[in-house]
């Protein structure tokens, strides 16, 4: 990935932890890069909007709500298979799923444009 000659080069300078440094060498020889090369390597491959760490956090406790609604319906099933409940509490514990994948489908969706 070497740059054509005769174009202009900004040099950029900045600093590395030791950990980070070592990474860095290692991936760009793993690639046959040197470092350099690696690094606009990553740049020019990156997508246009990458996910910041605060999508990454809401996404995890989307997970963990989900999940959570989860357990709840299966002890729901568990008692309507025991009779506990009446055809309208059912009705109404569907409509409530249903609009529940809604919601995650627009949160995907709203996920992969932005």
């Amino acid at each position: 990935m070497a740059r054509p000659k005769g174009e202009n080069v900004i040099r950029k300078h900045f600093k590395l932890t030791e950990e980070s440094a070592k990474l860095l060498a290692e991936r760009s020889k793993t690639e046959n890069m040197n470092e350099s090369e690696y690094i606009r390597y990553l740049l020019l491959n990156q997508s246009e909007h990458p996910r910041s760490r605060e999508l990454e956090l809401e996404i995890m406790r989307l997970r963990n709500e989900i999940n959570k609604i989860g357990v709840n319906v299966n002890q729901l099933v568990k008692n309507s298979n025991s009779h506990l409940y009446k055809e309208e509490d059912k009705i109404q514990l569907k409509a409530y799923l249903e609009e529940i994948v809604l919601l995650q489908k627009t949160i995907i969706s709203h996920m992969y444009v932005n």
